[in-house]
């Protein structure tokens, strides 16, 4: 579904063979997390992408990336750094299939990982707000992406780590998510009926 677009209550329902209870309920929390509007009286619809949220949710991930960086720098061993080097080698097959989708859920895992490998695990979960609305622009953009670049990002990252230079990890992981806000642009010219 596009940004924008009418969303029927009463379809899903039926489309899922289910009562009109569980799917308003589903809306309402969509909507909680502010990826549908409704509009009561008039109608719900898929929301306009908001650049801002997006770019708050980038500062809240690179605020605490940086953070785990450090943590992972200490911590991380042979086998939590084994398993960063197994996401990675999906990753790359992936890459070089093209499938785009796999490869950012794999992508979305190798953040992921470093957040459990450090203990925290439900701080990953705490910033998971932001994470549909980076989803929503990244499925926009998906013609846009070098994956080899991206891949690239996270070698870097997993190389600081091993090596235990948290100042170089920090500064790869930075370039990382910086090419969201320079896609963004791009991306609101591009498709501006999308964005608030």
């Amino acid at each position: 579904m596009f940004p924008g677009e009418p969303i029927s209550e009463k379809e899903i329902a039926s489309s899922l063979g289910l009562s009109r209870t569980p799917v308003r309920e589903a809306l309402l929390d969509l909507c909680r997390e502010r990826l549908i509007e409704i509009y009561p009286q008039r109608g719900t619809r898929v929301a306009l992408m908001d650049g801002r949220l997006v770019e708050q949710g980038r500062f809240l991930r690179e605020t605490v990336e940086l953070a785990i960086l450090e943590l992972a720098c200490q911590k991380c061993g042979k086998f939590e750094i084994g398993k960063l080097e197994e996401n990675l080698e999906a990753q790359r097959k992936l890459a070089e299939n093209d499938d785009l989708i796999a490869f950012f859920k794999c992508d979305s895992d190798f953040h992921r990982l470093l957040y459990v490998e450090c203990g925290k695990d439900t701080v990953y979960d705490a910033i998971g707000f932001y994470l549909p609305h980076f989803i929503r622009e990244r499925m926009l953009r998906l013609n846009m992406f070098n994956l080899e670049e991206l891949l690239n990002d996270h070698e870097l990252i997993l190389e600081s780590i091993k090596k235990r230079d948290c100042r170089q990890a920090k500064v790869h992981l930075k370039q990382h998510l910086d090419r969201v806000m320079c896609d963004q642009k791009i991306l609101m010219e591009a498709y501006p009926k999308y964005f608030v």
